[in-house]
């Protein structure tokens, strides 16, 4: 049928009124707009006229679909002759319902050009179908009820809060729920409402799980052996300390001096993991242990760290870096070995008391050269606050200052000599490893002062502006120097244990002491590109897992009171450093304040979901 003036047609499943035919059909439409539309656009459902359009539904006569259905099976119908059937006339109104009845009932499909009569056994179908739909409108609606109330049943309502935790966790974008109860559908809200509701813990942690990182160990996937025949050096006899804080479990670095020669020495993953090894895929897929204030997660397998921790066993398998040290007490030679060793392990508070005495002393003594030489090359050194969170075993959280130990510097110095030396020992050897660089700064604000004192209340905005004009490390196979440590070349290979970039040269460096074939550069490029992106995405869970856990702790106290440092303005903004919590916030400035002022603030509000805090200046 075609269009013409007046007609009743179909326009993208909406109805319309013909106002005029021209070279295209100018219609109206419910809403009142007009719109000119090819003939091709539209189904002519009447030909009119439409006296009462667009209320085609009011006053709307009974029909008897199921009857026409039944009359019908097995035929082809027109819209004409289905709407006189159901509704015993051929009119806009019953032409228009006609059509809704097609695909939305049981007994008729198609479109209005081409009708099929629905089957009995499609009939029976789509009205289960609708059972099913209606019963689970029913229970959703039921279960909006209860949750309104509190009445939440985990087993039963699972189906419904899977949805919110994906929310929560930022794997979808919005919720059901959230949409259904009213609120904005964003991972904030969906965490809000998991707690409010006791869904979840008080203190349940989504951002690691927002960053799909790993929180069980990896299985262990390997013989717990090393090659038979490998020869090692036999150090027993020289008494090794793994210096570390008291509840560290992964022990990988210990020292020793022997009167001529200071030893570093690795723990030997490399030897029970070669490169690209089953053990090696696992570890490069995770990057490094991740550390949580409520739980660690380890790179490799718990095994692993329990055969090859160094002083967890009565020997020690090692990779060991020997600096000897001549009459003036400079480095005069450097040499790498495969050891054994026997390790005492002792706190960072222990070997503080012990830094007198010998062989602390001595090991001391080179470190606080090594430090010197870095030092004068143009190592810069950044002293920001620092503390421990932990949750202990009551599930309390902890927030503790950590302690500046001599000790500390002492064995950090000793693992950038190792880094030192071993990057210059692949270079010349040709061997490919992942360099840590570090570019030189572009500028450092006038107020990096290096000759305030640490007592200094300008000590915090000083050491803010060197830490914001540094460049940031990054991994490359070209040799290229560490201005920020003041080092020539750097490789990171004291942790192999942890950090995947120094397993992978803990094997390079083990596989040219036994003159065996090293990774090549693309090889070696690959591994350590893989793991980057991952090592980035672990930080960034300890981040804000770090700000999670300090602002759990602030909700706890909300008379909470502290000094401040303020480091940064931006307009009535300013940006303060918490020393206390090595917290870093931004507060409103209602008075001009000098930049490195220290100030007290009170604690105004905290928003765990959000990560954000409000501070007051006293």
């Amino acid at each position: 049928m075609k269009a013409a003036k007046n007609s009743l047609v179909l326009y993208k499943q909406s109805p319309a009124l013909v106002l005029d035919v021209r070279e295209k059909l100018d219609i109206l439409l419910p809403g009142g707009k007009t719109r000119s539309v090819r003939e091709k656009d539209v189904v002519t459902l009447h030909p009119g006229p439409v006296p009462s359009f667009p209320e085609l539904e009011k006053d709307s006569p009974q029909g008897q679909p199921e009857i026409a259905w039944e009359l019908l099976r097995g035929e082809h119908p027109s819209l004409k002759e289905l709407a006189e059937l159901i509704y015993g006339e051929y009119s806009p109104h019953s032409s228009w319902l006609t059509f809704k009845l097609l695909n939305r009932s049981p007994w008729f499909r198609g479109s209005p050009d081409s009708i099929e009569i629905s089957s009995e056994e499609a009939v029976s179908d789509w009205i289960e179908s609708k059972r099913q739909k209606n019963h689970a409108e029913k229970r959703w609606k039921e279960f909006l009820e209860r949750f309104d109330k509190g009445d939440i049943r985990l087993d039963e309502d699972e189906i419904y809060l899977r949805d919110l935790e994906m929310c929560a966790l930022g794997r979808i974008k919005g919720s059901r729920i959230l949409k259904a109860i009213g609120r904005v559908q964003n991972s904030e809200n969906a965490h809000r409402l998991l707690i409010s509701k006791k869904i979840k813990p008080p203190l349940w942690n989504p951002h690691p799980l927002r960053l799909n990182v790993p929180l069980e160990p990896p299985p262990c996937i390997l013989p717990l052996e090393f090659t038979k025949g490998e020869e090692r050096l036999n150090l027993c006899n020289i008494e090794a300390f793994a210096i570390d804080d008291e509840d560290s479990t992964d022990p990988d670095d210990a020292l020793s001096w022997d009167g001529r020669n200071f030893w570093v020495h690795v723990a030997d993953v490399a030897g029970l993991i070669p490169a690209d090894s089953a053990a090696d895929k696992s570890a490069r897929e995770r990057g490094s242990s991740l550390y949580l204030p409520e739980q660690k997660v380890p790179m490799l397998p718990p095994e692993i760290t329990a055969k090859l921790g160094l002083g967890l066993n009565s020997t020690s398998p090692a990779l060991s870096y020997a600096f000897e040290i001549d009459a003036e007490g400079n480095i005069s030679d450097f040499s790498i070995h495969l050891s054994t060793i026997h390790v005492t392990r002792i706190s960072y508070k222990e070997a503080d008391k012990r830094l007198d005495e010998e062989p602390f002393a001595t090991m001391k003594k080179i470190c606080a050269a090594f430090r010197r030489r870095r030092e004068k090359a143009g190592a810069i050194s950044i002293n920001m606050p620092e503390v421990k969170l932990y949750l202990d075993e009551e599930k309390t959280i902890q927030i503790k200052p950590l302690f500046e130990y001599e000790s500390r510097n002492l064995v950090a110095e000793a693992m950038l000599m190792v880094g030192s030396y071993a990057a210059a020992w692949c270079y010349e050897r040709g061997i490919p490893i992942p360099y840590a660089a570090q570019d030189a700064p572009d500028e450092f604000s006038e107020s990096s002062d290096s000759s305030v004192t640490e007592n200094s209340e300008n000590r915090y905005l000083v050491q803010f502006n060197l830490r914001r004009g540094m460049k940031r490390s990054r991994i490359t196979l070209e040799k290229a120097p560490h201005v920020g440590l003041g080092l020539e070349s750097y490789t990171r290979a004291t942790s192999p244990l942890r950090r995947y970039p120094d397993l992978i040269s803990s094997q390079q460096i083990r596989t040219a002491i036994l003159g065996r074939e090293t990774r090549d550069a693309e090889s070696v490029l690959l591994a350590v590109s893989a793991a980057e992106s991952r090592i980035e995405t672990l930080i960034l869970a300890e981040r804000r897992s770090n700000i999670f856990w300090k602002l759990q702790w602030l909700a706890l106290r909300p008379q909470y009171t502290c000094k401040a440092f303020l480091v940064d303005r931006r307009e009535r903004q300013c940006y303060v450093i918490i020393p206390e919590l090595a917290y870093e916030t931004r507060i409103v400035l209602r008075k001009e304040i000098e930049l490195g002022s220290c100030v007290r603030l009170r604690l105004k509000k905290v928003d765990v979901f959000e990560l954000s805090t409000a501070f007051t200046i006293l």
